[in-house]
């Protein structure tokens, strides 16, 4: 019997570290970072290619057992108050308009990380936060399995926009993504 393919290094990118903190609004692990990476590690078998990637090379998505983690959405209705500001994800990137609602979260019921390969962090003026194989970039956690990317970061990424890894997606990936967007919103950021 062949022996499973033994995890690769993995630590956290700069990136995840400022936007998933524990305790902050965006979907995040209630724990410690050390724990994070060694569950992902635990579970490296179960990884799937990430959103509009085929292979397993550049971009990979971790399932997670949801227990530890913490939602960063919020399902909009007609009685929740919105908040839009003017919001950049890092210095040098474009600004976008970025809408939120009070917290808390959804529940989180599905959890996965996401990771970049080494290469794939230094694609279109990217740089790495360190020496590890792969990097967690992303934390995705809430009510839904498999929720489709933010419209937004899919066209960053389609568009090699500042902070975007070049990817294509299908005109039905983008619908499916705007279709499941235009009801969800982040939790506020604090202070606002």
């Amino acid at each position: 019997m062949p022996r499973p393919e033994p995890a690769p290094t993995v630590g956290w990118s700069d990136f995840a570290v400022a936007r998933h903190p524990r305790g902050g609004p965006r979907s995040h692990f209630d724990g410690e970072p050390a724990e994070l990476v060694e569950l992902v590690r635990s579970r490296w078998a179960d990884r799937r290619p990430g959103a509009g990637r085929s292979g397993l090379d550049e971009v990979v998505v971790v399932p997670m057992p949801p227990d530890r983690f913490v939602g960063g959405t919020v399902r909009v209705t007609g009685d929740v108050p919105l908040r839009a500001a003017f919001a950049r994800r890092r210095p040098h990137e474009p600004g976008f308009v970025r809408v939120t609602a009070p917290g808390p979260g959804d529940p989180a019921r599905h959890a996965a990380v996401v990771l970049y390969s080494a290469a794939t962090l230094l694609e279109n003026g990217g740089a790495r936060s360190g020496d590890c194989d792969w990097e967690i970039v992303c934390i995705l956690a809430g009510p839904d399995p498999d929720p489709p990317m933010d419209p937004l970061t899919m066209a960053r990424n389609m568009l090699a926009k500042p902070g975007g890894t070049p990817c294509a997606y299908t005109a039905r990936e983008f619908a499916e993504a705007v279709w499941y967007w235009s009801d969800r919103v982040g939790v506020h950021e604090p202070g606002e």
